[in-house]
């Protein structure tokens, strides 16, 4: 009985170094354990150039090759930016609308104070999408 309970605990101990020697390990090794935000706001002058290689590029275009694709993107882009306007004209109004309905109903439920704050978040919330909208349409 004694030599099965000692074969118990150097198994269990055996088990625990080498379970905590892989956490170990794995966070030495992984540095990926900091936290980051999941979306965080910049300023266009702060944020790197993000953009992907496009996938036309990846195989090897000529030069004149490129200026015939570059001539088509340009039209893509118009015709996006077009298409764009013309969603925004349809269906803005209707999600606005919508928007204020559902702010109403909230603001139903809360008491005067509250109602004040919760209208001073929404006309920040309004302002960035707005700003947000106008960057946009420069672009």
């Amino acid at each position: 009985m004694d030599r099965l309970l000692r074969t118990r605990l150097t198994t269990a101990l055996v088990l625990t170094v080498v379970f905590a020697s892989g956490l170990m390990l794995g966070l030495a090794l992984d540095r990926s354990l900091v936290a980051t935000p999941a979306h965080v706001a910049r300023s266009e002058e702060d944020a790197p150039d993000e953009r992907r290689t496009p996938m036309y590029e990846q195989v090897g275009p000529s030069e004149a090759q490129k200026i015939v694709i570059d001539s088509i993107v340009q039209e893509y882009r118009t015709a996006m930016k077009a298409l764009h306007a013309e969603f925004r004209a349809a269906y803005d109004p209707r999600y606005r609308v919508l928007v204020d309905e559902t702010r109403g109903a909230i603001k139903g439920v809360l008491t005067p104070e509250q109602a004040h704050a919760y209208d001073s978040l929404a006309a920040e919330r309004d302002r960035q999408r707005a700003e947000r909208g106008s960057r946009e349409d420069r672009e």
